[in-house]
């Protein structure tokens, strides 16, 4: 059998050796696929963990025989990964994904594709002298249930998109907050990290809306500006709570809803409206089926797939490389949009406001902190169509307007 690597060069009755750079945290989720697969299409080469008891799958590796690095250069030295999966935190996206290129791997780098525009744009540049491939972790992206939709969405069955809205609620205890960058604007090193709500944990959604709404398979429709409103309950130094109105370049409207500080979890729901039909999504319902109804009240359904995300990710990319297409649904320049909105929007909000003391709590049972009346706030403005400040609340502060015309660099 003959394999195609992706960027035209044959590789013969070979697996699709895998670099795993990262395997704590998110990292353990590749690290079970891989071990567990019933596909042996592809194998696990080296793995690059300065930390490599943080992985559940330690000893499996180890049993295996599979060689562990402290630095990505020094598994370079001595060998070589058709692809590269980089799930280290944020300020070394960058950095790990131009040197896997540099070194002639693809790659599958989680998601927010990094930090900072500027670094995207370094990322890109490397990209291209490469001649290989960057594919980002947003995890509907590779979902075929997302996939289908965005197929007929390109080819006109609901008209063109007016206006769509996510909301997710998802609590986060004081413990996720000490990990060393997560909330953190900057590194000890003066790195960017700019983590936050709307920039890891639910960043999917946001992501969501503008590549549904992207002119192609792996592009995302352009956001033109935002009205933004961030606040901050936990003591951190960016934002647990992101509200924004997106306006992108084919007129559409999206609005994005999310939280860490509430004490329910709830989402992700979304509402999109196009031209001919509305179609409606509620994690934990109806199967986790997504539903569009035309306005002649017949309805299309898209079933879950029931795949894990890191499964989808990893038959995405594995299939790119073997068959030598070296096309990936969601690349640097479909995940560009929301980095764009979130690093504007912290330019222009750089030190997000709090809430009275009065209604901040933290929950015994969770250890986490929780705004009075926030979760209601927020569903609320889901079901409006407005942001905090337009509907009277006493806490919320004057939204900011933010034009993405010629913005290149997050200044911060």
């Amino acid at each position: 059998m003959n394999h195609s690597r992706g960027d035209g060069l044959m590789i013969e009755n070979k697996q699709v050796s895998i670099l795993l750079v990262g395997i704590g945290g998110y990292g353990n989720n590749y690290v079970r696929d891989l071990l567990e697969a019933d596909d042996n299409r592809a194998s696990i080469a080296g793995v690059v963990e300065v930390n490599p008891d943080s992985c559940r799958y330690v000893q499996q590796l180890r049993d295996k025989g599979i060689p562990f690095y402290t630095d990505m250069e020094s598994f370079y030295a001595e060998s070589q990964a058709d692809l590269a999966i980089i799930s280290t935190p944020i300020q070394f996206h960058c950095q790990h994904v131009c040197t896997a290129l540099s070194h002639g791997s693809h790659v599958l780098c989680e998601k927010p594709l990094a930090a900072t525009v500027q670094e995207a744009q370094t990322m890109m540049e490397a990209r291209d002298r490469s001649g290989k491939f960057v594919a980002v972790g947003y995890n509907l992206s590779f979902n075929n249930q997302i996939l289908a939709l965005k197929q007929d969405i390109l080819a006109g069955l609901y008209g063109k998109p007016k206006r769509l809205k996510s909301i997710v609620l998802w609590r986060r205890a004081l413990s996720y907050f000490q990990s060393g960058w997560k909330g953190k604007r900057k590194s000890a090193s003066g790195a960017w990290i700019l983590d936050s709500v709307a920039h890891n944990a639910t960043a999917h959604f946001l992501h969501n809306m503008v590549y549904l709404t992207g002119p192609a398979t792996d592009r995302s429709a352009n956001p033109l500006n935002a009205t933004v409103e961030l606040y901050r309950a936990n003591d951190i130094e960016t934002f647990d709570t992101c509200t924004m109105k997106v306006k992108t370049d084919n007129g559409a409207d999206i609005y994005f809803y999310t939280s860490h500080t509430i004490l329910d979890n709830e989402g992700p729901i979304f509402h999109f409206e196009f031209e001919r039909a509305t179609i409606t999504f509620a994690e934990g319902l109806n199967d986790n089926r997504i539903t569009a109804e035309f306005h002649d009240g017949s309805q299309k359904v898209y079933a879950s797939t029931g795949t894990t995300q890191t499964e989808d990710k990893l038959r995405v990319c594995i299939d790119a490389i073997v068959s030598g297409s070296g096309q990936v649904p969601c690349g640097l320049e479909a995940a560009y949009s929301q980095l764009l909105a979130v690093n504007a929007a912290m330019d222009a909000i750089p030190q997000a406001p709090g809430y009275p003391e009065s209604l901040v709590h933290l929950d015994d049972e969770t250890n986490a902190v929780w705004v009075e009346g926030l979760a209601d706030t927020l569903k609320r403005c889901f079901d409006e169509w407005k942001l905090p400040s337009e509907t009277g609340t006493a806490w919320a502060a004057p939204a900011k307007h933010v034009d993405f015309a010629g913005y290149r660099e997050f200044r911060g």
